[in-house]
């Protein structure tokens, strides 16, 4: 099984990770709906201890990640797949 974590929040990522470890499912993407830096460097340190982790930002953000998104692109995990949608308003390149 497959999952993502969605903004996942500074100093958070032992829970994180063994919240889905305890489902029995492997990280495969952190998706950054936004740049602010507690999630991007959340997504950071999850790297480092799960180095098969993708990162994920919209393109829009002018944030780096693994995965640049674009409007109405598609991540797929396991059966599952998100549709991104520009919502601007939050952050700049939301």
């Amino acid at each position: 099984k497959e999952a993502l974590l969605i903004d996942p929040v500074l100093g958070m990522e032992d829970r994180d990770l063994m919240k889905v470890a305890e489902r029995g499912m492997t990280l495969k993407y952190v998706v950054n709906t936004h740049a602010h830096a507690d999630h991007i460097t959340s997504g950071s340190v999850i790297k480092r201890k799960e180095p098969q982790v993708k990162t994920i930002i919209s393109k829009a953000s002018g944030a780096k990640g693994d995965i640049l998104l674009a409007d109405n692109d598609v991540i797929k995990f396991g059966d599952y797949s998100l549709k991104a949608l520009a919502t601007p308003g939050h952050t700049d390149g939301c």
